[in-house]
């Protein structure tokens, strides 16, 4: 089956009232729609508190961390293509050149006079890229940056598995809705790439590093199982079907941009499931006392005792009681040798 037929345009305001897969919603927009996403049950199940801020009181602005803006350009190249990466992200090449050598620059290529001395920089920059014909677009890369990003396209090209993931017939950056139909709530995710057969769904992560232990550690730590759940349950509630595989092409953000392909088992994939159900129980529970609480009311205390087999977590939340940590032992002891 392809799902070709089943995507449905972005129309500005339009609201969702069935199961469906949207092509062009902006990002910002997809944000703002009521339906909770894979990010947000992650926040859900650390912190009820947070997750009333960032989605629900309003209050909450958005800001981009720096290293965001490489991982973006970089999802933007592989996933989007070349075409439609340069009509986003732009370099100056005369970004670095200070005001006198603007000025002479554009005295002896242009022939301009020496009245321009008075002009401000970025007036100079402005009649440069004006003569140059170089259009400005929306995000400006620095030739590290832009280097970074090529560089990361061609190591992924390099990489027979991560090169057959992103060379599917398929969409990038399609969003997904659909209704719980458990609890009736609207849930919704929006994969990197969706093959048209659905079969092996790839999703790219830039990492520090794509060593195996690195990586199941980041695995488990940024909530990917619930990730691998949500989207594989998206995709079959839109189109009934069941995707073989939800993998991750992992690659490290430095030269030589090492690049490795991740499989969660189904295993994995049913701790994610679980943590999903437990989330949306804790979302109506939220929603029906008004509650929406943070790690605990009380005081709590912190021992040295070890967790007891019947507690699943460290913490417990009943007794407001924190147990050691099985590697405390080798962080005190740091404190303790010379």
């Amino acid at each position: 089956m392809c799902i070709k037929d089943l995507i449905i345009d972005y129309k500005e305001g339009m609201t969702i009232n069935e199961p469906c897969i949207v092509r062009g919603i902006p990002i910002d927009v997809y944000h703002k729609m009521p339906a909770l996403s894979n990010s947000g049950l992650k926040i859900l199940l650390d912190c009820p508190a947070k997750y009333y801020y960032k989605y629900l009181s309003g209050e909450y602005e958005p800001k981009e961390a720096p290293h965001f803006k490489i991982g973006k350009a970089c999802h933007c190249y592989i996933l989007e293509g070349q075409e439609t990466f340069e009509k986003i992200y732009w370099h100056n090449p005369y970004s670095e050149l200070k005001k006198d050598d603007l000025v002479k620059l554009l005295m002896d290529k242009f022939g301009y006079d020496i009245s321009i001395k008075k002009y401000l920089l970025s007036d100079l920059m402005q009649l440069v890229l004006e003569n140059e014909g170089i259009e400005p677009k929306e995000i400006h890369l620095n030739k590290n940056e832009l280097n970074q990003v090529v560089g990361v396209a061609k190591a992924i090209k390099g990489n027979k598995h991560a090169n057959a993931a992103f060379s599917q017939k398929g969409e990038s950056e399609l969003s997904i809705f659909w209704k719980d139909e458990e609890t009736g709530l609207w849930l919704k995710c929006r994969p990197d790439f969706l093959p048209y057969d659905c079969k092996f769904v790839p999703d790219y992560k830039t990492c520090a590093s794509v060593n195996p232990e690195t990586f199941y550690k980041d695995f488990l730590n940024y909530g990917y199982h619930v990730q691998a759940s949500m989207y594989k349950t998206g995709i079959k509630a839109v189109t009934g079907i069941d995707v073989d595989s939800f993998f991750f092409v992992a690659q490290e953000k430095e030269p030589p941009f090492i690049t490795q392909v991740y499989v969660p088992d189904m295993g994995l994939i049913e701790h994610g499931n679980k943590a999903v159900r437990n989330a949306l129980k804790v979302y109506l529970e939220c929603q029906e006392s008004g509650v929406w609480g943070a790690y605990s009311d009380r005081v709590i205390e912190m021992t040295l005792q070890d967790r007891p087999d019947e507690i699943s977590n460290y913490f417990d939340k009943n007794l407001g009681l924190i147990y050691a940590p099985h590697y405390i032992d080798n962080i005190l002891m740091k404190y303790e040798v010379a």
